[in-house]
């Protein structure tokens, strides 16, 4: 079936999430057009429609003879929710699943991971790029940077076979706990292919940080999931507060 979204907008979709998240950095030029038109293999005319959309926006502008810079707002504060649980069902989504490693290395950090983590930019970090299918079906496409002082204690070839969790606590890794966050996203060109979706589909996206006791950043995953093959289930439980009930979560279980 055809989707009836112009292309030119699920392209929109997908540059708009970027600069969102700035990652685009506001101080350097974005990719030029043909670099752009050959990464989303489309013409000119189409990225053009592209560009010309975020531009109303404000969301870049264009400068003569130095190109294009991405304009991002201030962002507001997300609300937080405290999700207990969260460790214990992200191992058994673990146990339950298979995962293809995409790609493994060890690298700098770029400057808007390191910040999440709590570490200087250029950081050598374990990057991983994995796939997790149920009954051979993909589902989620991630992106892990583990310290590398725990990241060394396993290989490729452990990620494929045992939860990413499991090796960071039999590495040494104290989990003390993890700051999650939840938001909606685009397929981009890398990810549609993979969890077979178009180009600017809605995902589901989430990132965490994962921390040892004394405070340290252990991992920083960015998860996008395929809204029609995951959900995640939380339990709540009331209490009062000055406006009335309050509700708290109590279980939380990945489906």
């Amino acid at each position: 079936m055809q989707n009836p979204t112009p292309l030119y907008h699920r392209i929109y979709l997908v540059l708009r999430e970027r600069i969102l998240e700035r990652r685009y950095p506001p101080d350097a030029p974005m990719p030029s057009e043909p670099e752009l038109s050959r990464q989303f293999s489309v013409s000119r005319v189409t990225l053009r429609r592209t560009l010309e959309q975020l531009e109303r926006e404000g969301l870049i502008r264009r400068e003569r003879g130095r190109g294009t810079f991405a304009t991002p707002p201030a962002a507001p504060a997300a609300p937080r929710a405290d999700i207990r649980g969260l460790i214990d069902n992200l191992l058994a989504m673990g146990l339950r699943t298979s995962v293809e490693v995409l790609d493994f290395a060890y690298e700098p950090t770029p400057p808007e991971i390191a910040a999440e983590m709590g570490v200087p930019p250029g950081t050598i970090t374990q990057r991983v790029v994995r796939l997790r299918s149920v009954k051979e079906v993909p589902f989620s496409y991630a992106v892990t940077h583990v310290r590398e002082d725990i990241g060394r204690r396993f290989t490729a070839e452990d990620i494929a076979r045992t939860p990413l969790l499991q090796l960071i606590t039999e590495a040494g890794g104290r989990i003390a706990g993890a700051h999650q966050r939840v938001t909606a996203t685009a397929a981009d060109e890398t990810v549609s292919p993979l969890l077979g979706v178009q180009m600017g589909a809605p995902l589901l996206c989430i990132t965490r940080v994962v921390r040892d006791e004394d405070g340290s950043a252990l991992e920083r995953i960015r998860a996008l999931y395929h809204p029609e093959r995951y959900e995640f289930e939380l339990d709540l439980k009331p209490e009062p507060g000055a406006d009335g009930a309050l509700w708290r979560p109590g279980s939380a279980a990945a489906l």
